[in-house]
C-alpha cells in the first residue's frame, strides 16, 4: 500500500504528458479487467443474440440527438474535472475516483452485454467502442490528468483534519501542454457525441 501511495504521489510530479499517459493506461486497464471477469463470469448474456441494428429511428435531427449526447457526456467530463480542483485528499481527489468508478461502470455493462441492444459478438461491441466508447473515455481521461494537480485545498488525509495546501481559483494556472491537452481532450468528447449521433438514429 505504502509503495501505491508512492507511486501515485511521484503521479502529480510528472509533466502534464507522462501524466496523461499514465492515467489513461490506468483507466484503460480498470476497464479491460473489469471486462474480462464480467465476461467470463456471464457466458450465457453473448449467447443467442440475433444481429440487430443499433440505429434506433427517430423523429430528432441529428443536431437534437447531438446536444443529449454531448449534454450527458459533458455532465461527467465535468464532474471529472471538479472533483480533481476542488480538493485533495493525500494521492486521491474525487475526480480521479469518478474516473475509475467509470472504468469498473464501463468494463461491466460490456462485459455483460447489458446494453439496452445488446451486441451479437464481442467483435461487434469492440468494434463500437472504438468507433465511439474510446474517443469518450479517453477525454475522460485527458480531463482527469490535466486537472488532477489542480487542487484548490489540498489534506494529507481523508476526513482532512487541516489543509496543508489552499489557494484560490485565480491562482490555478495551465502551461501551454496542459492548455493544449484540455483542448485535445474536448474536441474528443465532441468527435464521440457527432459519431455517436450519427450511429443512433442511423444517418
Amino acid at each position: 500500500m505504502q509503495r501505491v501511495y508512492g507511486k501515485m504521489t511521484h503521479l502529480y510530479e510528472a509533466g502534464v504528458v507522462k501524466r496523461t499517459i499514465v492515467v489513461w493506461i490506468a483507466f484503460q486497464a480498470i476497464l479491460w479487467i473489469l471486462f474480462g471477469i464480467t465476461y467470463f463470469a456471464n457466458p450465457d448474456s453473448w449467447r443467442g443474440i440475433y444481429e440487430a441494428s443499433h440505429a434506433v429511428p427517430s423523429s430528432d435531427s441529428l443536431l437534437r440527438t447531438f446536444l443529449f449526447i454531448i449534454g450527458n457526456n459533458l455532465t461527467l467530463f465535468l464532474l471529472i474535472a471538479l472533483g480533481n480542483i476542488f480538493v485533495r485528499f493525500g494521492p486521491l481527489t474525487p475526480g480521479l475516483l469518478i474516473l475509475a468508478l467509470q472504468g469498473v461502470m464501463i468494463g461491466r455493462v460490456a462485459g455483460a452485454n447489458s446494453f439496452e441492444f445488446p451486441f451479437a459478438t464481442v467483435w461487434d461491441a469492440n468494434i463500437r467502442y472504438l468507433k465511439v466508447g474510446l474517443w469518450e473515455t479517453t477525454a475522460y481521461a485527458l480531463i482527469c490528468a490535466v486537472t488532477l494537480t489542480k487542487s484548490l485545498n489540498i489534506a494529507d488525509t481523508f476526513p482532512a483534519k487541516q489543509w496543508t495546501e489552499t489557494r484560490k481559483l485565480k491562482d490555478i494556472d495551465f502551461s501551454v501542454a496542459e492548455k493544449i491537452v484540455v483542448l485535445i481532450s474536448a474536441l474528443m468528447l465532441i468527435t464521440a457525441a457527432y459519431i455517436g449521433a450519427v450511429l443512433v438514429i442511423g444517418s
